[in-house]
């Protein structure tokens, strides 16, 4: 494969679904488990898909530090949205 068939590569389906939620946000970032249950999928499954439009230019990853609900543990929860350059040309 050469380097433009591989920049040229199109999204994959579970790619579109997710493209088309992150959409719906209008810009604010969302929460990967939001996403996976609204669509239905594993968080595996949502993650690949992400991958590809982070790799595409198309979304931004946001990872934040977050305290459990009984506060004696922290995790980090990734948040995700379209790049501003994807919001204008859907616009």
């Amino acid at each position: 494969m050469t380097a433009t068939a591989t920049a040229t590569r199109k999204l994959s389906d579970r790619g579109h679904r997710i493209l088309f939620e992150l959409a719906l946000h209008d810009g604010q970032w969302v929460d990967v488990i939001d996403i996976y249950t609204r669509l239905g999928l594993t968080s595996h499954q949502v993650r690949n898909a992400l991958n590809e439009l982070i790799s595409a230019g198309m979304a931004e990853r946001k990872r934040s530090l977050v305290a459990s609900k009984t506060g004696c543990r922290r995790t980090h929860r990734t948040c995700f949205r379209l790049t501003d350059k994807t919001s204008e040309a859907s616009a």
